[in-house]
């Protein structure tokens, strides 16, 4: 058995920004404005620095014509770095948000087209939080940390530049007695940090989960009186996510030492820049720009510090992200069979020695051999865990065999694009959920697309007319998965089947819910509505077993006429 891709708590991180390079395809543009924009508002800011100087050594010699000019020049550099400020910032959210997105549709498209076998592998809370919790702290992180952080970088490296023009003795001792100390302590944090926030990013995804599972599960869990060991269970995710939490703090809190070294740097620097004053060494204006400069840069470098643990965070919500996309990205329809003529629309199911386990050392179905012709009427029947859930998602493509192939009409269905797969066999299963809308618009969600009429003349068709107008708004009805009954869903469910008009129509148990007379006359309906459809019901009550015209005992795959001939193997 082939088991599906898991995804991982602690994706790796390596290289995680070069795998995500693709998603810029569209945004180059942009990006490539909004560096300009940035470059263009340091480099003001740090003129408006050097300009202070300018004017200070200006307004000490008099001169009153330079010290008019110069101090114009930093009316306008103080200006001008305000505006590319803000445009600086404005144009790099807005492109991350554009980014976001997009790599939001490709991962929320690349689920919906995951195998089942995948989403089933995977509890529903998990793929939620990647799909939602990443994104959100990845826009927020883009939204306010990723504007200071490029600041930050960009404005720090142009102002070492413009000291080391003013003075490069004194720049390298500066940078000397600053660095090393400086990206030990940064270069401890990051060694640190992704674990911490990977481990953190995990915590809460359980915590997620455990509520997503829940919360449909609050009345078995009340009436079977499990709530207290449910929140046991909750209670072991939250302790989990608080221990991460405690080490996130303790991790964060390392920077700190980033404050006394900048103190003692810039304790030295005063002495060391009144001492070439008093030797003429250096004048007035430029130790006044050193001292604004190197505090600025420890600023700077501060906030960029303290912004690298925004972004190790950042890294890992995207490297779990990229983790969901590689995992369901790669299950895209593969073969040649992707237009409706090259698929009949009608034709025979085919399955050759077709084996499924949902485990290593049990196979549900093993070697399953059945010709299914177009327009037959088969019932599959069988014990619980006989397989004939599992057949009935074999033969819709929802599950891919571990052995032999499933073929429609000479074409094996792995081959065939999924929304052309739809429009030819479809699965009505048990359990129906619907989204929060009309009943029209619930009724709509086929393959098909209908129109309104449409649905109105499926609705008449199968006999439902009565049972919409006892409606308090008949189609227009606003409904959900909790407003109608498991029956009303399932009336919903064959309804959408029929307006695709499919080849091929599986019914799992899909009339169990809802009464016998009911049940038939949809059956019956359904039937009507094509008379070379091929129906497959997966049935328990014997008046459904009886409306067949073979039936095909699961788990041995024995193959009777239901009028009583003579079993065959298939």
């Amino acid at each position: 058995m082939a088991d599906p891709d898991r995804l991982a708590d602690l994706p790796d991180q390596r290289a995680v920004f070069r795998r995500a390079a693709p998603f810029l395809a569209g945004h180059r543009a942009a990006l490539a404005l909004t560096v300009v924009l940035n470059l263009a508002g340091a480099g003001a800011a740090v003129g408006v620095t050097a300009s202070i100087g300018r004017v200070i050594d200006a307004a000490g010699g008099g001169d009153r014509p330079a010290l008019i000019r110069r101090a114009l020049l930093l009316l306008l550099l103080v200006v001008g770095s305000g505006v590319l400020a803000w445009l600086s910032r404005y144009w790099l959210v807005r492109t991350g948000e554009h980014l976001l997105a997009a790599l939001r549709e490709r991962a929320t498209a690349a689920v919906g087209a995951a195998p089942l076998r995948f989403l089933e592998a995977h509890p529903s809370g998990e793929l939620l939080r990647r799909l939602t919790g990443e994104i959100n702290g990845l826009a927020s992180f883009a939204a306010g940390t990723l504007p200071d952080l490029v600041a930050a970088a960009t404005v720090l490296l142009l102002t070492v530049v413009m000291l080391a023009l003013y003075s490069w003795p004194l720049t390298v001792l500066l940078l000397l007695a600053f660095l090393p100390a400086a990206l030990l302590t940064v270069r401890a944090f990051h060694h640190r940090a992704g674990p911490v926030y990977a481990e953190v990013a995990a915590a809460e995804a359980a915590v997620a989960a455990g509520f997503a599972e829940s919360l449909p599960a609050q009345e078995q869990l009340r009436t079977s009186g499990s709530v207290p060991r449910w929140l046991e269970r909750f209670a072991r995710a939250n302790e989990r996510l608080l221990e991460a939490q405690s080490a996130e703090v303790r991790t964060e809190l390392r920077l700190n030492r980033l404050a006394l070294i900048q103190a003692g740097c810039v304790a030295g620097l005063l002495v060391l820049s009144a001492v070439l004053v008093g030797r003429g060494a250096l004048s007035v204006g430029a130790a006044v720009v050193f001292v604004l400069a190197t505090r600025d840069v420890f600023h700077r470098f501060e906030d960029l510090a303290g912004a690298i643990g925004d972004a190790r965070e950042a890294q890992v919500r995207l490297a779990r992200l990229l983790d969901l996309v590689r995992a369901t990205g790669q299950h895209g329809p593969t073969g040649s069979v992707r237009t409706a003529d090259a698929l009949p629309p009608r034709g025979e199911l085919r399955l050759r020695g077709v084996g499924f386990g949902h485990r290593h050392d049990k196979r549900v179905i093993d070697g399953l051999t059945l010709t299914v012709p177009a327009g037959e009427r088969l019932v599959v029947a069988g014990g619980t865990g006989s397989g004939k859930s599992t057949l009935g998602k074999l033969l819709a493509g929802l599950y891919a065999p571990d052995a032999g192939s499933v073929r429609f009409a000479g074409h094996d269905i792995a081959l065939v694009d999924p929304a052309l797969l739809r429009s030819r066999i479809v699965l009505v299963p048990q359990e129906v959920h619907l989204v929060d809308g009309t009943l029209a618009e619930n009724l709509a969600m086929s393959a098909s697309r209908p129109e309104r009429a449409a649905v109105e003349r499926t609705v008449e068709l199968l006999g439902l007319t009565e049972w919409v107008d006892s409606l308090p708004y008949g189609l227009d009805t606003e409904v959900g998965t909790r407003t109608l009954s498991a029956g009303e869903r399932q009336l919903v469910a064959v309804a959408r089947a029929a307006l695709t008009d499919p080849a091929v129509l599986i019914l799992d148990e899909a009339t169990a819910g809802v009464d016998r007379m009911t049940a038939a006359r949809i059956e019956e309906a359904l039937a009507a509505l094509a008379a070379d459809r091929t129906l497959i019901v997966i049935a328990h009550r014997a008046d459904t077993i009886a409306r067949g015209r073979r039936l095909l005992t699961m788990p041995d795959g024995r193959l009777t006429d239901i009028a009583g001939e003579t079993a065959v193997r298939p």
